[in-house]
């Protein structure tokens, strides 16, 4: 259930995010709707003691450009229409972490794409299940994989040095 918790928060991180894109916004707009989701949350379930402690578990931005490169270089002025970005919220709780230990070791990053348009922006990666639901519903069906088994693996002799 911790687990879940915690998704479910990166998730809602994430969402926030989202609806403060559109031609004209920016990244600090974007980040600070996902940080107080994730600071708020942290609050409610005890794991930090004040919204500032936040950083601790989430010590890294919002997101990037994309373009020529994965992580394009850029600065993190208005976005603009036809820009494509990420939102990848997440939260890390480190083991020894000054928490209770049911939420040690649990970390989740979600990360998807975004192309900015004139009102909003156009999730390119809709389909993907990002839900807890949709995701357990995923999980829940056979795969091709489950049935299916490496072929031995063929090794050579070791050669001494």
């Amino acid at each position: 259930p911790e687990e879940k918790i915690i998704y479910q928060l990166v998730y809602d991180a994430q969402e926030a995010a989202f609806k403060t894109l559109k031609d004209g916004s920016t990244w600090q707009a974007a980040n600070k709707a996902a940080f107080d989701v994730i600071a708020d949350g942290l609050l409610k379930h005890g794991i930090t003691k004040k919204k500032e402690d936040a950083r601790k578990y989430y010590p890294h931005g919002l997101g990037h450009h994309i373009g020529l490169d994965v992580h394009d270089k850029s600065e993190y002025g208005p976005l603009k229409k036809d820009m494509v970005i990420t939102i990848e919220p997440g939260i890390y709780i480190m083991p020894d972490s000054d928490c209770d230990k049911k939420w040690w070791g649990i970390a989740v990053r979600i990360e998807d794409d975004a192309l900015i348009t004139q009102d909003g922006y156009e999730l390119l990666s809709a389909f993907s299940p990002r839900s807890i639901e949709a995701i357990e519903k995923m999980m829940a069906q056979n795969s091709v994989l489950d049935n299916y088994k490496l072929p031995p693996l063929k090794t050579t002799p070791k050669k001494p040095f």
